[in-house]
């Protein structure tokens, strides 16, 4: 029985000096997975994220951080996992968004420094306005003044602010409307099957017009199939990530050849497709995502009467 007892202790500290070791000397490994904009099918920025050596017990993020967090060294590995990223990105990221991860229970920890992350942007030449913190659902967020003053600190540094894990986490609707983000990345436990699912579907559509009454974006992660793409472009989705737009990867990888094909089916569809609209409507010509003239639908219908009344004449 001493011998197990023994066993155990001896396996629990080389775990953590393990562990120690990965710290000390930053051996994280950053991977990148595009985030897309669905209408200009263009990628719109990166999430990044981190892994431990390959061959390491710490190598998969699912034992990284929940480790970290148990040994009380979160905001240390965190720090460090934003150092790595920032450290690769350097001189890629072309004015897209890079989207990095902060757990909410790093704010409590005394070592925490909001000043920290401006210099080492700084010092990697990347502006703050690329970069967009993703605070995670998975944890409970006990304070929310004491966390929107660490938010509104970032926020006047030119940071953007996303909800991550939406709709998996403890307080989804609380965090969104005490936290105001500027994304809302939806979890993919909701995308999953939404295509066949009403319930996952309606959800969804519920986030989608909760998120437009917010002036929010909504990014829906894990997509994995074509029917799920196809299903939250319809609901009106307009950014995703998932293995099936493209596996995370150093470097970037680009869009799968699936995911483009699809891209283009739905454009030409678009292209291809009658609207009704009503006289007393408004009708928004839409590119690439950005509004290029609003018009009254009775303005349009007085001037198609103009056209046809030259044509007549002409006649």
């Amino acid at each position: 029985m001493n011998n197990v007892h023994t066993d155990f202790i001896s396996e629990k500290v080389s775990l953590k000096d393990e562990f120690m070791d990965i710290l000390r000397k930053k051996q994280l490994s950053i991977h990148f997975q595009p985030i897309v904009h669905f209408h200009s099918h263009q990628t719109y920025g990166f999430e990044a994220l981190s892994r431990g050596p390959l061959k390491s017990s710490f190598y998969s993020p699912s034992l990284l951080f929940p480790y970290a967090e148990k040994e009380g060294l979160l905001y240390t590995l965190e720090k460090i996992a934003r150092e790595r990223a920032f450290e690769e990105s350097k001189g890629i990221l072309q004015g897209k968004k890079l989207f990095i991860n902060l757990n909410s229970q790093v704010i409590y920890d005394s070592k925490f420094n909001p000043g920290h992350t401006i210099s080492l942007l700084q010092h990697y030449g990347i502006n703050p306005n690329n970069v967009v913190f993703e605070i995670t659902e998975r944890n409970a967020i006990h304070d929310f003044a004491a966390f929107r003053s660490v938010l509104n600190h970032y926020r006047e540094q030119g940071f953007q602010i996303a909800i991550d894990d939406a709709g998996a986490g403890y307080s989804s609707l609380q965090s969104i409307s005490e936290l105001m983000p500027d994304y809302i990345k939806v979890d993919r436990s909701l995308v999953s099957g939404s295509d066949q699912n009403e319930v996952k579907s309606n959800i969804l559509e519920a986030f989608v017009m909760f998120a437009k009454k917010m002036n929010s974006e909504i990014i829906a992660e894990g997509i994995e199939t074509e029917a799920e793409l196809q299903h939250v472009i319809q609901l009106g989705i307009d950014y995703g990530q998932g293995f099936f737009i493209a596996k995370p990867n150093n470097p970037i990888p680009s869009i799968t050849n699936s995911a483009q094909k699809c891209f283009d089916l739905l454009e030409r569809k678009s292209r291809s497709r009658s609207v009704t609209v009503d006289i007393s409507d408004e009708i928004i010509l839409i590119q690439n995502g950005i509004v290029i003239k609003r018009q009254p639908a009775r303005e349009l219908m007085d001037e198609s009467k103009i056209k046809l009344a030259k044509v007549v004449e002409a006649f």
